[in-house]
């Protein structure tokens, strides 16, 4: 059993949001090799505020309200806050734990050294709170999964050149891949090729299972959104954060490689990263390891995916759920 701490930004609900990390923490919870035991959250998506109210809703509906959830950081480091939500109306407004998310981290992983792994599906500013909080917080770990970073292809956007969760805290990246922390990055060259479609969609909302009528309902709505205003097909759209909890359990799913990762902070490539890959060799069970560097560099990118084997592996967790 695999016990988890899942930082997120999470926004399903809110109209015109993104859907995956709405999907992410129900995989969390419904994978039986995975004891969620935590969920944090950060401003990225949407603000914090909303992304805590968004979470504990979606918490009672998914039937798991004993879950903590501790509210995070809600600016990056450095840099003012990217994006604002709204919470649809009558969606309650539940109170988080109390103590700051990057508290509840590094006392939760102290308590339990080489027992946590840490998702992190949103921008790295709470894992950087986290790792500049307390010194052991980086040996404490279990390991660290970090969905963000475009390593094999660049990202052909002016307005943000590096991955949106690297994008908007890249300091906060910076502090991570200088800790000595050997995270498993799972970027968008993974991620994009994973996709939910709009009759898949369409299915979920017509199910008469509450989370599944309510993921469908919001995932037809951001395939729209995604179609019409990304220039996208309108037929499907990826599933960028379940990839990265599926990896908690399946690595093997995805191809890794070792490498030196660097993330640019300056203005003009903002959020870019740029990764030395040391050799060819997949390491699924070295990957998570709390404590990297050396000869393996300081991160274990992820370079393939089995599509068709995450796929299954989506459908089978949604069908406990």
């Amino acid at each position: 059993m695999q016990h988890v701490v899942l930082d997120t930004d999470l926004a399903m609900g809110a109209p015109g949001s993104d859907i995956d990390d709405g999907f992410a923490l129900a995989l969390a919870l419904a994978d039986p090799g995975i004891a969620l035991d935590l969920v944090t959250t950060v401003a990225g998506n949407t603000d914090v505020q909303t992304a805590t109210t968004l979470t504990l809703e979606l918490l009672h509906r998914l039937g798991h309200p004993e879950v903590p959830v501790h509210r995070g950081a809600w600016t990056p480091l450095l840099r003012p806050a990217a994006r604002t939500g709204s919470v649809p109306a009558g969606t309650p407004v539940r109170s988080p734990r109390p103590g700051p998310a990057a508290v509840a981290m590094v006392e939760h992983v102290l308590a339990h050294p080489g027992e946590v792994t840490v998702v992190a599906i949103g921008p790295l500013t709470n894992v950087a709170l986290a790792l500049r909080l307390e010194p052991g917080f980086a040996a404490a770990l279990g390991g660290l999964v970090v969905m963000g970073g475009t390593f094999l292809s660049p990202a052909h956007d002016l307005s943000t050149p590096g991955e949106w969760n690297v994008w908007c805290d890249p300091e906060a990246a910076e502090v991570v891949l200088g800790s000595g922390v050997r995270a498993r990055w799972v970027g968008l060259d993974v991620t994009r090729q994973v996709r939910l479609d709009l009759d898949a969609a369409r299915r979920m909302a017509a199910s008469e299972r509450p989370f599944l009528a309510f993921a469908g309902e919001f995932t037809q709505a951001w395939i729209a959104h995604v179609g019409t205003s990304w220039g996208q097909d309108g037929r499907s759209c990826a599933l960028h954060d379940p990839l990265a909890v599926a990896a908690v359990t399946r690595p093997d799913l995805l191809t890794w490689r070792a490498a030196d990762v660097v993330v640019e902070t300056g203005d003009r490539l903002r959020g870019a990263v740029l990764a030395e890959f040391l050799d060819d060799a997949e390491d699924p069970d070295g990957a998570g390891d709390g404590a990297g560097g050396g000869r393996g560099g300081n991160a274990q990118v992820a370079v393939g995916v089995d599509a068709a084997g995450f796929a299954r592996h989506f459908e089978e967790l949604l069908a406990r759920v």
